[in-house]
């Protein structure tokens, strides 16, 4: 038993980070033992390699319009692990988060007895389940962790199911082709469930199709995404013939958010939720994603693209975003593809840093400057150091920290301490 939220979150950040499981059956048991609460509000499942917190997060603010209480469920986070669960806007208290992980300490002492110890993102989803039954929400949008298939949260009933694309990340853990990568992603469409999805490459359409007629589940592609344009006050675009503009800024964001538009589609046909575009751009103008594309003082940039097909929606959209001289700082994690996601950079880049954080994945600042052939390439051990001497030069260049959100975070604590 815990009696503070730091060595609760201590305790809970000290658990196997990924449980290497065949099946989900330890997870439906573990909430049979809770009663179920994953069944006391209707559920919008969203998964993907990029983009799916950004669609998580402009739909739970779409649907505050029309439902009393909206539960979002992210990963990883941003700001403090209280983001991770959401009640409209709202992270959880450090009040509510405490009381969750006390009780699922002391279920596990007795879950572990007779099953594998839970992990620390099944132990954060079952505290998300609880506390929305608790809270009583009417719905939740619920972000997929990892792949989807064996996924904690791949215990849910959802009345939608979406997918936003497939790149190869994580694939130790999902598979080293597209098409094994996309059959773990498919793993949450549910039988006679609509599934909505952003994917365009088309060698893996006639698989969607094939998993669709399966599961007899009605599908919905997003298509005619138009007329792009990027600004400091978001992102417009045109879909299926009608002009939207998103807070959110990114080339990426416009198909983001037409995929939210695709699933308010589908809430108002099928389910009768009768939401306007009003409501839909109420929505648009208001949504918040920390680390994403997220600009500071009008010439820093922070954003959390973490593989090879993030960077390169990065480095688009810096490219219509502006005409000025680009400070790259980097840093990312053992396991990812840094040498094409430097390659990336580099070809923007008029400096580019190289850093590390205190983290057991993190990769190392000088091999990762050893991958860059920029002529004006540094790297930096303490990424505190390198945040002082990059936010103090005076030159006028915008400057961007990006390759992972643990690495975001860390910036983006710095900034707002600033």
């Amino acid at each position: 038993m815990f009696n503070n939220i730091k060595d609760a979150t201590d305790y809970i950040f000290n658990t196997k980070r990924f449980t290497k499981r065949q099946n989900l059956n330890d997870m439906y048991d573990a909430l049979n033992l809770m009663n179920n609460p994953q069944n006391d509000y209707k559920i919008i499942h969203i998964g993907g390699t990029n983009g799916k917190g950004s669609v998580s997060k402009t739909l739970s603010k779409i649907l505050e319009y029309k439902s009393q209480k909206v539960g979002l469920y992210v990963s990883p986070f941003v700001v403090k692990v209280n983001e991770r669960i959401q009640i409209n806007s709202e992270y959880i208290s450090d009040e509510d988060l405490l009381e969750g992980i006390n009780f699922i300490y002391d279920f596990n002492i007795e879950f572990s007895k007779t099953h594998e110890n839970l992990g620390f993102f099944e132990q954060m989803t079952l505290i998300a389940f609880r506390y929305f039954s608790l809270k009583k929400c009417d719905i939740v949008v619920l972000e997929v962790g990892l792949g989807g298939r064996l996924d904690a949260t791949n215990v849910c009933k959802p009345i939608i199911s979406a997918v936003t694309n497939i790149q190869k990340d994580h694939t130790e853990q999902l598979g080293k082709t597209y098409k094994k990568i996309l059959k773990e992603k498919l793993g949450i469409m549910k039988d006679n469930i609509p599934f909505i999805t952003s994917i365009k490459k088309p060698e893996l359409i006639p698989i969607i199709k094939e998993y669709s007629i399966k599961h007899n589940s009605p599908l919905y592609f997003v298509r005619n995404v138009r007329n792009i344009k990027l600004s400091v006050d978001g992102t417009s675009f045109t879909y299926k013939g009608n002009k939207y503009r998103t807070k959110l800024i990114g080339i990426h964001q416009a198909y983001n958010a037409s995929l939210v538009l695709e699933i308010i589609n589908v809430l108002n046909e099928k389910y009768y939720y009768s939401i306007t575009k009003e409501d839909v751009n109420k929505g648009f103008n208001e949504v918040m994603w920390p680390g994403r594309f997220e600009i500071f003082d009008n010439h820093i940039i922070l954003d959390g693209a973490h593989n090879k097909e993030g960077i390169i929606a990065l480095k688009d959209t810096i490219e219509s975003f502006t005409d000025k001289k680009i400070t790259i700082c980097f840093t990312a994690m053992k396991d990812k593809d840094s040498k094409h996601m430097i390659e990336a950079l580099d070809s923007i880049a008029s400096r580019i840093y190289f850093t590390e954080i205190d983290y057991k994945r993190s990769d190392n600042a000088y091999a990762l400057y050893e991958l860059s052939n920029n002529p004006n390439k540094y790297y930096e051990k303490d990424y505190h150091k390198l945040f002082n001497e990059v936010i103090n030069d005076k030159s006028n260049e915008f400057i961007v920290f990006c390759g992972s959100l643990y690495f975001i975070s860390r910036i983006r604590s710095l900034l707002t301490d600033k």
